[in-house]
């Protein structure tokens, strides 16, 4: 009896315990949590002219985001005679692809605190995909990070060339048997020299309001990757005619001088237009070769001095290939010159608001005998609340 009269002192004061550490741990968590509210909304406010920026009252902004994302890839491939020597083939290839997905349609949400929060959006359109953005904003200041990742099965080709029957030349949409898998990452940061009377979070993010028209020089850096996937058994000859390339990645860095306004012809209406020319200081390439046991570039009955077959009429093949990576390749390019464009529009009622923005990247690559361009673009349309 006395042991269970112990055991229940012993719990009794346990709970006691632990509701006391509670009542403790609440008053220091929410302060915690107000203090860092305090230095965002600081943040939010600090330096700027009044008469021209509106910092709400209310802090949060959450906003059911469409967004629509469509890229232009290009890029050009030289085959050459040593190439073609190893397989025991006098020729040279041209090979000119263009991957111009449909484009891809997604829906999600995002929410931020003052300008500092994250989204994230899911495809309902038929190109299978995904969007993350995370963001933070300040009086002048903006930093950005968006990933994106699609699927498409079509390639627009051009080929040209000669091979041991003589020239050739070949335009066609190809239709991939395995689809090419495309993830790309931009980051960039921004300050704006007039932070006091020009907010890029109010055309961007809506967690201030821009009352008077006004513009602002601006310094920015960005960091951009894409990667291409073409790695299945059914895509082996598509990797032959690329020159042996499986998986492309490419990232770059950049920094640019650009200007941006922001534009209020009525009240409650910001049209902002924002362009920057940017210097890409790095620009690499790595590419991963892959070879396979047929090879496009014979003819039926042949065999190469490596021991490739050529490709049957039929689809035979198709069940009994093999597709492995043999090395790697890196390449830097030179100094090139890019654009980071936007344009923003943005209609405040009261604590509602609704924005429509978009955004224009090229980037562009060359090394040897290889050349990539790549046009980026996406409009996002916005209804948010400010809680």
């Amino acid at each position: 009896m006395t042991g269970r009269r112990t055991l229940a002192a012993f719990i009794s004061l346990t709970l006691i315990c632990t509701s006391l550490t509670a009542q403790e741990r609440k008053p220091w968590l929410s302060r915690t949590l107000s203090n860092i509210g305090t230095f965002i909304d600081s943040l939010s406010a600090r330096g700027i002219d009044q008469r021209y920026i509106e910092v709400p009252k209310k802090p949060w902004q959450v906003m059911l985001r469409f967004n629509v994302n469509d890229m232009d890839l290009k890029s050009y491939t030289l085959i050459s005679k040593e190439q073609f020597a190893k397989r025991g083939i006098d020729g040279e290839l041209n090979w000119e692809a263009r991957v111009r997905p449909h484009a891809s349609t997604n829906m999600g949400l995002w929410v931020g605190y003052r300008g500092y929060g994250l989204g994230y959006s899911l495809s309902i359109s038929n190109n299978t995909g995904r969007n993350f953005t995370i963001g933070a904003t300040g009086s002048n200041f903006g930093i950005n990070l968006r990933t994106r990742k699609f699927n498409t099965s079509e390639m627009d080709v051009r080929l040209w060339g000669h091979d041991d029957n003589g020239p050739f030349e070949l335009n066609d949409m190809l239709e991939l048997y395995e689809p090419v898998t495309i993830r790309s990452t931009i980051f960039d940061a921004y300050y704006m020299l007039n932070g006091k009377r020009f907010s890029y979070a109010a055309a961007y993010d809506q967690s201030v309001i821009q009352r008077r028209s006004a513009g602002s020089l601006m310094l920015g850096v960005m960091w951009y990757s894409t990667s291409l996937d073409y790695v299945e058994p059914y895509n082996a000859l598509l990797i032959q005619a690329l020159g042996d390339v499986g998986r492309t990645s490419i990232q770059e860095g950049s920094i640019g001088v650009g200007y941006a306004f922001n534009w209020v012809p009525t009240r409650n209406l910001l049209v902002n237009v924002t362009a920057m020319p940017m210097l890409a200081v790095y620009n690499r390439a790595k590419v991963r070769l892959y070879e396979s046991n047929y090879d496009l570039f014979l003819d039926e009955g042949q065999t190469s001095p490596t021991g490739k077959k050529a490709v049957p009429d039929d689809k035979s093949w198709m069940q009994d290939i093999t597709l492995r990576e043999v090395g790697t390749s890196v390449r830097h390019a030179n100094v090139s010159v890019n654009i980071d464009a936007r344009l923003s529009v943005t209609y405040n009622i009261d604590r509602y608001f609704l924005n429509v923005y978009g955004q224009l990247n090229n980037f562009k690559n060359s090394i040897d005998n290889n050349r990539v361009r790549l046009t980026d673009w996406f409009v996002n349309a916005s209804l948010g609340i400010r809680l």
